[in-house]
């Protein structure tokens, strides 16, 4: 049995061994670093996104749900609410939406309660106001007006009509604030004032809103505080409280009707008072008194004539950006299962191959410690603790690397978009504990596999170097012609190629692998960007879309191509559609009935994705969008279940399927709509075409139409686009980070296994140099298996790259989106000479490398 004495300096052994080959440790630390730092990282950055909202809902008591109705809210709606004070809190909410003549802008005017109890605003810059000549801004008012700022002078200025229902209207700023009611950043919601979209809110203090009727009640039912947003559970109570808010406030429209039409009567009061005073002094009959009469009858009949009034209710997922960002989220969670565990299987694989070596390299001196009466467990100690200190501290650095900065990163990347607080990083255990198991595995694992042979081995049969590989006849050997035409330095290169086939299918994998996700990388970059360009430049070719409350009128039409902004426009029916089949997801679909749908081409382009053919709309069936044909696994000549609000399921023929990127459609012929739902389409939609415009221009189009009766909603699609755009921009920062990592990978990977290459063949090496070899010969003698190595990896990592891309697209996609599925040409290239420059500057590392063996040191026999 060994000493004490000689287990210290077998540990100083273990150091020393450490400190000699520093490279090899430090490219194994590096390797487990670069894998659990991703994994870990972007593992924790969709849990940690999604943290930080409901953090935020929280801490700004987010309302649950909302009531709002057709002809106002009063006191008595609130005291139904008051007696329910156990399951819920409530606030009352008045607001004035105007359009400013003087930037054609849409805001929303709210009277902010003196106690938020509800929907808490965060203050930005500045403090919440105090008096009546005070007013807050939206944050995002800062962003379309430049020039305001806390202490300049804010003016409400509208119409007539809407400046008589404030106080006063003009104001001094004292802060700009962020409400959690719109966690993204441009998007307002939809009003019927102006252009039909809000660009931002104000608040004031409630006096200035003249108005006693409220506009909206906030809820928040008790039983969801503390149950996570998004999930299953929340959903499943959300859709029991909006149920009983409705039993609650159900009576409230009848006794809202009655009190509207007592209010109407009392009105009436001395109008009656007249007639009867008139009746009893004139004969029936007298023209006056029969004036009278018909006026109080038409009186009577407006007031019998009063409806009962709609309560609307909403929650949550209604709000601007609340169930976007969630999506957001998931796109990060659906990137986070599989990436990572392909980039930390390409660091296993390479511990592998830097293991196996170690132990070879390291037989000698197993060998030695054998002879000198040190136990197997004594002699692969070695091994484990230099793969354990490799492996703990890669994956205690990759860790505090990757958890603090990939979900900062990322989530910083959509901060542009939302207007959400920083984010709080959380430690995920099992991850981590997921990722440390892997680390041992890649090196304690392989370890004990590698030296399963040799600790059997007796000390004479290690202290002898392992006898050569015996070199093979080449099937390229047998094509005579060709093998006597290639140079010595060709033939050496191909025979140590396949000679060393262990090597070459390492290298060939973890090129490939890493060619892989940078493929994934540009290719996630080439699908997400092109769905806006496609959708908006090739598929929709209209500027607008007004949206009227039934057919179009002639005064209508005349307002709609008035003006030098006009080109065209296409009258359609337009309706939300919902889908149903067992097994699958309810989606909402737009159904578009065009007249005629001739002219639909000229407004959208539908056409097969793969070959462009164009698809005409026939009267014997329908087009879908293909996501839409994906999520329920349809084609063309199946059918498919929809429904219309108010109206029993349709089954509906597929004629065809369209490309389509964003949200869901659905386009018949009106004969075919007819055939269908038996009766004839409502063309309540006109798609509108311009000349050259600009945004000032658009908007005022806008606000014109919004103006004729009958039109409900103008929406711009220059609005939609920047929207849109502004969400793939910041999906490429995400998308950037995997392309650095992958080729961060690549490039730790190319070197680990070019310097085991290096290694393995000094004595071969150092033997050409003696013979002559220049020093660029030699280099070129290891580059040349490099080089075809590398290409190899890069075709097999094109064809592994676009599985991975295809892969994670379909499983990072929403319902309501599809990605584009192409990779451009240019991806394919710039992964390509990102792997070869790694390679170049391998081989310029490798080459300062070889110029400084020491030829005798290599070549000293070891007998």
């Amino acid at each position: 049995m060994v000493g004490a004495a000689m287990t210290a300096a077998y540990f100083k052994t273990i150091m020393r061994e450490i400190w000699s080959s520093k490279a090899r440790f430090a490219s194994i630390l590096l390797i487990i670093f670069l894998g659990v730092a991703f994994y870990t990282g972007i593992r924790a950055t969709g849990p940690d996104m999604s943290q930080a909202a409901n953090d935020y809902y929280a801490k700004q008591k987010l309302a649950t749900n909302s009531v709002q109705s057709t002809m106002g809210l009063t006191k008595a709606d609130t005291r139904v609410l008051a007696q329910h004070g156990s399951q819920l809190t409530y606030q009352a909410t008045r607001y004035v939406d105007v359009n400013q003549l003087n930037n054609s802008q849409v805001v929303r005017v709210m009277a902010l309660p003196t106690t938020q109890r509800l929907n808490r605003l965060r203050v930005v810059t500045g403090r919440l106001p105090k008096r009546s000549n005070e007013i807050v801004l939206d944050a995002q008012a800062q962003q379309l007006q430049s020039k305001l700022k806390v202490g300049s002078t804010y003016r409400i200025s509208s119409t007539a009509k809407h400046n008589a229902q404030f106080t006063r209207r003009t104001f001094k700023i004292v802060g700009f604030v962020n409400s959690p009611t719109y966690v993204e950043n441009t998007n307002r919601g939809v009003t019927n004032v102006g252009k039909g979209t809000l660009d931002y809110l104000v608040y004031v203090r409630p006096q200035v809103i003249k108005s006693s009727v409220i506009t909206r009640i906030d809820v928040q039912f008790k039983n969801l505080r503390g149950v996570t947003p998004y999930t299953a559970k929340y959903r499943r109570l959300n859709r029991e409280n909006t149920a009983q808010l409705k039993r609650w406030l159900k009576p409230q429209a009848h006794k809202r009707q009655q009190a509207l039409q007592a209010q109407a009567q009392a009105k009436l009061k001395p109008l009656k008072q007249a007639t009867q005073q008139l009746a009893s002094q004139v004969p029936a009959g007298t023209p006056q008194l029969v004036k009278l009469q018909s006026q109080l009858k038409r009186a009577q009949a407006q007031v019998a004539a009063i409806k009962m009034p709609t309560y609307l209710y909403t929650d949550r997922t209604d709000n601007p950006g609340y169930t976007e960002y969630h999506e957001n989220t998931q796109r990060v969670v659906a990137l986070s299962t599989v990436f990572p565990l392909f980039f930390i299987a390409i660091a296993a694989l390479i511990c592998l191959t830097t293991m196996t070596r170690m132990v070879e390299e390291l037989r000698l001196q197993m060998g030695t410690l054998k002879a000198l009466g040190y136990t197997n467990t004594a002699v692969g100690s070695e091994f484990m603790i230099y793969g354990g200190l490799a492996a703990l501290i890669g994956t205690a650095l990759g860790v505090l690397f990757g958890v603090n900065f990939f979900p900062r990163f990322i989530a910083q990347a959509y901060g542009s978009m939302y207007n959400l607080p920083a984010i709080n990083v959380q430690y995920i255990w099992m991850d981590i504990g997921i990722a440390l198991a892997i680390a041992l595995l890649c090196t304690l694992g392989t370890a004990l596999v590698v030296l399963r042979v040799d600790l059997n081995s007796l000390p004479a049969q290690l202290l002898q170097p392992r006898a050569p590989k015996a070199g093979k006849t080449l099937l390229l050997e047998r094509w005579r012609w060709l093998w006597r035409h290639l140079s010595f330095n060709h033939k050496i290169t191909l025979r140590n190629l396949f000679r060393y086939k262990q090597r070459l299918l390492m290298t060939v994998l973890g090129i490939a692998g890493c060619m892989a996700m940078m493929i994934t990388g540009f290719g996630l970059k080439d699908s997400i960007g092109d769905i806006s360009v496609k959708q908006f430049n090739e598929l929709w070719h209209y500027d607008a879309v007004v949206t009227r409350s039934g057919n179009e009128t002639s005064q209508q039409r005349q307002a709609l191509s008035r003006g030098q902004l006009y080109q065209a426009s296409l009258k359609l029916q337009a309706k939300q559609v919902t889908v149903k089949q067992t097994g699958v997801a309810e989606q909402t679909a737009t159904l578009g009935i065009p007249a005629p749908h001739q002219s639909l081409s000229k407004f959208v382009v539908l056409r097969h994705r793969q070959s462009h053919q164009a698809i005409h709309i026939e009267d014997h069936g329908a087009v879908i969008d293909e996501k839409l044909a994906k999520l329920y696994g349809v084609q063309a000549g199946d059918d498919l279940t929809i429904k219309l609000a108010g109206q029993t399921a349709r089954r509906i023929h597929i004629s065809a399927v369209a490309e389509n990127y964003v949200n869901h459609f659905i386009y018949m012929s009106p004969t075919y709509y007819r055939r269908v739902f038996k009766q004839a389409p409502v063309y309540n939609t006109n798609y509108v075409r311009f000349k050259q415009t600009t945004k000032k221009r658009e908007n005022a189009y806008a606000d014109r139409l919004l103006k004729e009766t009958g039109v409900q909603n103008v929406t711009l699609m220059s609005t939609e686009k920047a929207t849109n755009f502004k969400m793939l921009d910041s999906m490429n920062l995400v998308v950037l980070i995997f392309v650095i990592s992958a080729g961060a990978l690549a490039l730790v990977v190319l070197y680990n296994l070019t310097n085991i290459n290096v290694s393995e063949r000094i004595r071969e090496l150092s033997t050409i140099k003696v013979l002559g070899f220049y020093d660029g010969e030699v280099t070129m003698y290891i580059f040349r298996e490099n080089l075809i190595l590398t290409v190899l990896g890069i075709i097999a990592g094109c064809f592994l790259g676009n599985w991975l891309h295809a892969y994670i697209l379909q499983t990072a996609e929403t319902n309501a989106l599809m990605f584009s599925p192409t990779i451009h040409l240019l991806s394919y290239v710039y992964s390509a000479l990102l792997t070869l420059a790694f390679s170049l500057l391998v081989m310029g590392m490798m080459h300062r490398k070889l110029k400084r063996v020491n030829m005798l040191d290599a070549l000293k026999s070891v007998d």
